[in-house]
């Protein structure tokens, strides 16, 4: 019977072998790395995106409310001896007493939303307890007021108490309660986005308190 040798190969990988594989692990695990970056930076963005849009759409929200629970808050006018109610309402800033308060107090608060005067876009929201005198200088106090809406040019809008809301004609660009001694039937808010790639937004709120009877301008003795 011949004799069968069985030889077994000892020779393992080369150097060139070996640094192939490591280089080619190495591509691999960076791939890997970048791709989870690009994920990671991705969701972190959209993330972010979505906290921006939803901080954009409570504040939105809660001026809704603010002004669907506008109240006819009058105060004595000393320079004209007379009462006159607090809505003061322009193309881009507006100024109310309500009875809806940010930390749902159980108290009149007067609002203030002015334009931003360090850059182009938002608005600065100050909101004060309102008392029987007149709010204007407590919230000209405030220092430092909330910056909202940046990067959108707001739109203010109102509309006749005794006028049925038909047309966009129809809508004033000012109210002033001190002359009207009324609260307007509706405020119209219009967002327009400075960047073309963002959606406008608007709404409509409906001033509950708007058919109160009319203060009469009586003069003091």
């Amino acid at each position: 019977m011949p004799l069968i040798v069985l030889r077994f190969s000892s020779r393992g990988f080369t150097l060139l072998e070996t640094l192939v594989a490591l280089s080619i692990s190495t591509i691999v695990l960076l791939s890997l790395t970048i791709g989870m970056n690009v994920v990671m930076s991705g969701w972190q963005n959209s993330s972010k995106r979505l906290d921006e849009d939803l901080d954009q759409m409570l504040a939105l929200l809660q001026i809704e409310r603010a002004l669907e629970g506008a109240y006819p808050h009058s105060y004595l006018n000393k320079d004209e001896n007379k009462r006159t109610i607090f809505f003061d309402g322009k193309e881009d800033e507006l100024q109310w007493v309500s009875v809806v308060s940010p930390g749902r107090q159980p108290a009149l608060t007067a609002w203030r939303l002015t334009p931003n005067q360090e850059k182009e876009g938002g608005l600065e929201l100050r909101t004060v307890p309102a008392f029987a005198s007149d709010p204007t200088d407590n919230l000209e106090n405030i220092e430092e007021p909330l910056l909202i809406f940046e990067g959108y040019k707001v739109h203010f809008e109102y509309y006749d108490l005794n006028k049925q809301i038909e047309s966009d004609s129809e809508w004033l660009d000012e109210w002033s309660g001190k002359e009207r001694l009324s609260l307007p039937k509706a405020v119209r808010i219009y967002l327009e986005s400075l960047n073309t790639k963002e959606q406008s937004l608007e709404i409509v709120a409906l001033i509950l308190a708007s058919e109160h009877e009319q203060i009469s301008p009586v003069r003091l003795p």
